[in-house]
Parts: C-alpha cells; structure tokens; sequence
C-alpha cells in the first residue's frame, strides 16, 4: 500500500521547448537595419525553460521551476503560458497566461485527446515507458507515458492517458515536454493559480485574435507611412 500510495503523487521537472508567439514584424526596426545595410530578425522562434509538475491522484498543477522576477509585458514575445492546473475528477483546467502585458485566467475542460497505442515501449528515467500517438489542431503528437505511475497526468494540458506522461513532442510546431527527473511520494500543495482576468477558453482566442489583427493594423499604418515618409524615424 505504501509504495502504491507513493506513486499516485509526486515532483516531475522537464525541459520545456515551445515556439515564441510574435505580432507582426516592427517596421521601425526593419527600417533601421534597412537603413544600417543589415538584415531584421525578429529574434528567436524557439524558448527552452525549465518546468515542475507536481501531481496527486486527483489533480496536477504545472509551474516554472525557477522564480522569474519579469514586468508584465517584459516578456520575449506576445504570449506566455504561467501555470496550468487541471482537475482529474471533472475534467476542468486553469491556466495563467500573460497575453500583451495583460494577465489572464484561462478556463475551460481539458482537451481530450484520442490517443493511440502502437506498441512500442523502451526505458526512459528507469521507468517503462509505452508509446502513444494522436492527432492535436492537425498536428501529430508523440507521447511515452509510464504505466508504473497510474495518473491520468502529463505536462501542459497533455495527458489522459494510463500513467504519467513523461516526454511529449509535437515536431510540427516544434514543441517538446522531456523529463529530466521523478520523484515520487509527498508533493508540494496543489492549488489553482487566481491571479489575473478569468475567462473561458474560447473568450481568450477571441482576444488572442482581435490583439493580434489590431497589431497587425497598426503595423500595417506604420510601414506605410515610413515608406511614404510621413513617420520620420529618429535615431540616438
């Protein structure tokens, strides 16, 4: 019973690589690297940081593993994903999620994910690990869960699947959840984060993309009128 007990809860750090939500290109800075005869990026596509999963038989909450001390707004690119917890028992996630220096409380059911079981198994971290494939927003995802840790958890809102999930990849938007430790037995307090707007999932896409078509608006007038020389660009 004690060892059973022990692996319905416990401590996942992973390494978190995601794509970096922009708005439009800047033309101000575009036109500044036009002007020094050197090429605009954006910057990076990709970010990798360090992730916790604290899980119990009932619930999950997924949180940055290192303190970041950040202005709202100071953040690289449009969109950052704080903390998700989700609920087991009904189904239900809350995600805290800063979108264009605003902070907002995402919640909604969990997705529910058809996942498929080809049969392949191997040994990740000491534990057998069996492979699960599924289509998500027309993306194949890859995922390798333990049977060994009997929750429905996994990193993100991933999960549903008979064991723990410890490594995710979707290579088409070139995300990937790795685990790099598990420990199991007592666990941090689990709580859904309150910080921030509380809205349903479908209200913040509906304001993801009003944002992002305002930028793209506004970028828009700005290029133009550099290009037609109504905005003078002033350098230090």
């Amino acid at each position: 019973m004690p060892l059973a007990a022990s692996a319905q809860e416990g401590v996942v750090r992973y390494s978190h690589t995601s794509p970096i939500l922009y708005g439009a290109p800047d033309p101000i800075k575009e036109s500044i690297a036009a002007a020094d005869g050197t090429e605009y990026t954006q910057g990076p596509s990709h970010a990798t940081v360090p992730r916790q999963l604290v899980f119990g038989p009932l619930s999950s909450l997924m949180y940055p593993a290192v303190n970041q001390i950040v202005v709202p707004g100071d953040r690289t690119g449009w969109e950052y994903i704080d903390t998700t917890y989700v609920s087991f028992e009904d189904g239900t996630y809350t995600e805290s999620r800063e979108f264009y220096a605003d902070m907002y409380l995402v919640e909604g059911e969990r997705p529910v994910i058809s996942w498929r079981l080809p049969g392949e198994e191997r040994i990740y971290l000491g534990h057998r690990v069996v492979k699960a494939t599924a289509v998500v927003d027309s993306a194949v995802v890859e995922a390798w869960f333990t049977p060994e840790i009997s929750v429905p958890a996994g990193p993100g809102l991933y999960g549903g699947l008979p064991g723990l999930i410890l490594l995710v990849t979707n290579a088409t938007i070139g995300e990937v959840y790795a685990a790099e430790s598990v420990g199991l037995g007592e666990q941090p307090p689990i709580t859904a984060p309150i910080s921030g707007r509380v809205v349903s999932d479908d209200k913040y896409d509906q304001i993801k993309r009003a944002g992002m078509a305002e930028d793209e608006r506004f970028q828009s007038w700005m290029r133009r009128g550099i290009e037609e020389g109504r905005v003078k660009i002033r350098r230090q």
